[in-house]
């Protein structure tokens, strides 16, 4: 069984899940149909869990000192232990022969450097919008401790601002909307990839921030002829392969 460990948040159901790059992992378990189970912990337990388990660390500090990040997988089928969501998923490609394949055979460049340009679209526009909202009422009691302790400058923006970062955002995706088949629900065409986590990654994020009732979810899932809206529509057109864990407080 996979374990899939994500950040502890407030909220349930399909809002539950704040990190992209754990939707991204997610999304492809759902996809490979692979049963796995989700361990939530708090945002200040990440790096003694990591290290607890053998997690690599997944970038640096700027004073040189690891930096570890969710998510990580712990799998009790081939004990191995993996961090970084496109490593991971590269390594469910291997794992998993049967399932379907991710980062296609002749594509691992352009997969992961699609990847890296959709995550600085999302740092540089719209994710200081969903930043000044934290911490949010959904943050756990210890996350907001944290969030005091390391973050405390979080810039709180303008609305004209805010409506910047949401027009900015909406061009971006606009231009990838562009380079697809309007018919086109993966950025491959016909098949899934990893492409298509990212992009899933990053909008299911911002879930846990704007939620089926709010205006600006509503008018994301309309734009482009809807074509985000039924994306997120094929993961949950599949079945749930997500576990509960015995323990309900996971």
């Amino acid at each position: 069984m996979i374990t899939l460990y994500d950040m502890k948040t407030l909220h349930t159901g399909t809002r539950r899940g704040i990190s992209p790059h754990t939707w991204k992992v997610r999304f492809a378990l759902r996809f490979k149909g692979i049963p796995h189970t989700l361990k939530c912990i708090e945002i200040g337990d990440i790096e003694a869990t990591a290290k607890s388990i053998g997690a690599s660390p997944t970038s640096k500090r700027a004073d040189g000192s690891p930096r570890y990040t969710i998510p990580f997988i712990q799998d009790s089928k081939t004990d191995r232990v993996i961090s970084n969501s496109f490593d991971i998923i590269e390594y469910l490609d291997v794992a998993y022969p049967e399932t379907i394949t991710m980062i296609p055979k002749g594509t691992r460049l352009l997969q992961a450097y699609f990847g890296e340009a959709a995550w600085k679209m999302i740092t540089t526009q719209i994710m200081p919008v969903a930043a000044s909202l934290m911490p949010t009422p959904y943050h756990t009691p210890a996350a907001v401790e944290w969030f005091k302790n390391n973050r405390p400058a979080f810039v709180k923006l303008s609305p004209e601002q805010e409506k910047e970062g949401w027009e900015k955002f909406r061009n971006e995706l606009g231009e990838v909307a562009k380079l697809m088949r309007e018919t086109d629900v993966f950025a491959m065409g016909d098949r899934v990839s990893f492409a298509d986590c990212v992009l899933f990654g990053q909008i299911m994020a911002l879930k846990f921030f704007w939620s089926e009732e709010t205006t600006e979810w509503k008018e994301m899932m309309s734009w482009h002829g809807g074509r985000w809206d039924r994306l997120i529509a094929a993961y949950y057109d599949l079945p749930d392969v997500e576990v509960q864990p015995e323990d309900p407080s996971t």
